[in-house]
């Protein structure tokens, strides 16, 4: 099957670059599934799980996003997410230590208290990560 460069970023770093076979994104509009040679494509992600294959048979490499963009010119897929891990690295305890974290804090703060929204995003983010680590096992 043939191969394509994908790359995962966020702005803290070069997350993943590598050839694969296979890539699926969460877009908003619903997952894309990305092979070599495909049609041109941009489009926003939302909060999910992208699943990278580097050949045909292969277990999927997997990481959580927070939301981002992906590009693909049909040799190179882009993801450019604004938050984003591999799946395979996440410690359960921390990931649930950290979601208590997020709901203390929000707690704290009035529904429409403009700081909220920070804990409130950040209470969605660790509950991704444990959906995704339940879903591992």
């Amino acid at each position: 099957m043939a191969s394509f460069l994908c790359d995962i970023v966020t702005p803290a770093s070069l997350l993943f670059s590598e050839e694969v076979s296979f890539v699926s994104v969460p877009a908003t509009e619903g997952e894309i599934g990305i092979l070599a040679k495909r049609s041109p494509i941009m489009s926003t992600l939302r909060g999910g799980e992208i699943r990278i294959k580097r050949e045909e048979g292969d277990a999927a490499l997997r990481f959580a996003v927070a939301g981002g963009y992906v590009e693909s010119d049909g040799n190179k897929v882009v993801v450019l997410a604004s938050r984003a891990v591999g799946v395979d690295t996440l410690d359960a305890e921390e990931v649930r230590v950290a979601k208590e974290a997020s709901e203390k804090e929000l707690a704290a703060f009035a529904a429409d208290d403009s700081r909220a929204a920070f804990y409130r995003d950040e209470l969605s983010w660790y509950t991704l990560l444990q959906a995704l680590l339940a879903k591992a096992h």
